[in-house]
């Protein structure tokens, strides 16, 4: 039986530039709020937050086994020139787009097996839901 509110994973994914990044495995995907704390001696001893303010910010991690040799070059390169990519998360629910920069690129390709990577990706301006 399922249960209601669960999301499949595997119909999730990370595209750079309009295209899906061929042969993700997983992603992290971690959504920040730097909070401005106004607490002061008229809280009343509890902590008071400014609504709708502070610094908003999305870190996204993929580990990618590549099916393609582009897909590997352009995270590369990306990574290589530290330029500003548009990056997209399609969900179920709707679809995540942002301007990131590929913070960390680290692949492993040992001898007679597959070349894999680890991508860390760091937003740079607004995040849009649609």
């Amino acid at each position: 039986m399922a249960t209601a509110g669960a999301e499949n994973g595997t119909g999730i994914a990370v595209g750079m530039g309009g295209t899906v990044i061929g042969g993700q495995n997983s992603h992290s995907l971690t959504l920040n709020n730097q909070i401005i704390d106004i607490t002061n001696k008229s809280s009343a001893s509890f902590r008071e937050l400014l609504p709708d303010e502070g610094t908003q910010s999305l870190d996204l991690t993929l580990d990618i086994t590549f099916n393609t040799e582009a897909t590997a070059a352009a995270l590369r390169v990306a990574a290589g020139a530290k330029s500003d990519e548009a990056f997209t998360i399609v969900m179920p629910a709707g679809t995540m787009a942002f301007t990131g920069m590929v913070a960390s690129y680290a692949d492993t390709s040992p001898d007679g097996d597959k070349l894999t990577a680890s991508v860390s990706i760091q937003s740079t301006g607004t995040i849009t839901w649609f």
